[in-house]
């Protein structure tokens, strides 16, 4: 009987990522544009227990699916495309769009004749030249505001483990905001804290909370609900220095 969980390397991952390559070419023929890799594996960062993670880019149009399984211990994700669900999901900016982009940029091709994922890269390089001022008004709007309040009422009204656990979930969410305003992209949860704290366009008291998160200092209720009120402060101050309107002062509906 196998012991778990069960100890793969680097290489075992990429020779099974052919075979799943050679695989998919049986099943999808000539359908089959692209296959890549992506997470850890791709970046070369995988341990022992890692999983393996892969794209596949098939012709047609509105499919999305997925395989997952477990060969000899090791636990492989397929996630299966066609063009133009992975367009959408570069090119549009919302909560998850640093994480989504991030993974088709950054994949690795394993099977890719046509340049598929180089073209990936190239729209992405052609979103950023856009305006995001939308989008930043738009998250801030629908997530980090609510977030920030959620968090300082909890800070009043909650216990202290109610508190520690929603300033981890804040932090993530102002992280993920943090990469849209900078147009930037995420390839790993594990790595977002150091990455988001580095990001050019930031906010003092985003990387206190983040030093709380990372288990450099502990702070309080109140210490960490203080850091969030100014956070929130200096992001609204932000905003209006680019002239982004977040409140209104009668209430309408954009159809």
């Amino acid at each position: 009987m196998m012991h778990y969980p069960v100890k793969k390397t680097h290489e075992e991952r990429l020779q099974l990522a052919q075979e799943i390559v050679a695989k998919l070419k049986e099943r999808y023929r000539d359908n089959l544009l692209a296959v890549a890799i992506v997470g850890s594996v791709a970046r070369g960062e995988d341990k022992d227990f890692s999983d393996l993670d892969m794209i596949a880019v098939i012709q047609g149009a509105g499919i999305a699916d997925d395989f997952n399984a477990i060969i000899d211990g090791l636990k492989y994700t397929i996630d299966v495309f066609s063009q133009d669900i992975i367009l959408g999901k570069i090119t549009t900016v919302h909560m998850r769009w640093p994480f989504l982009a991030g993974k088709f940029i950054t994949a690795i091709p394993l099977y890719d004749e046509q340049g598929v994922f180089a073209a990936y890269k190239e729209t992405f390089q052609t979103l950023v030249q856009r305006d995001f001022a939308p989008y930043m008004r738009q998250v801030f709007v629908e997530e980090i505001y609510e977030e920030c309040n959620k968090f300082i009422n909890t800070t009043c009204t909650g216990s202290m483990s109610q508190a520690y656990y929603n300033a981890y979930h804040l932090f993530t969410k102002f992280a993920i905001f943090l990469g849209i305003v900078n147009k930037s992209f995420y390839t790993s949860a594990v790595a977002l804290p150091e990455r988001a704290m580095a990001l050019p366009i930031n906010f003092p008291s985003f990387r206190l909370l983040g030093r709380f998160v990372t288990g450099e200092v502990i702070y309080n209720p109140k210490q960490l609900r203080d850091i969030v009120e100014g956070m929130m402060l200096e992001v609204i101050d932000y905003l209006r220095s680019k002239s982004i309107e977040f409140e209104t002062r009668e209430i309408s509906f954009k159809l």
